[in-house]
């Protein structure tokens, strides 16, 4: 399951789900480097791991949808 890191507080990570649903984990579920707005998968090891193609391929896409919005039209 892929999940997005929504926010990260000292007690509590929250996690959203590709249908938007929310889940709650513990800070020490996550694996070392994890941040905010990363796409996450939990592992074999039980902890949550970033996705780096995923992640990179959503930022982009943002990126591109953030460029088309403030791109000055004639």
């Amino acid at each position: 399951m892929l999940c997005s890191v929504d926010r990260i507080t000292p007690r509590t990570v929250y996690l959203e789900d590709e249908e938007g649903r929310t889940l709650t984990v513990a800070p020490d579920q996550l694996a070392p480097g994890v941040a905010e707005g990363d796409l996450v998968r939990q592992e074999s090891d039980n902890l949550w791991h970033t996705d780096p193609a995923a992640t990179e391929a959503r930022r982009a896409r943002i990126r591109a949808r953030l460029d088309r919005l403030n791109r000055k039209e004639p």
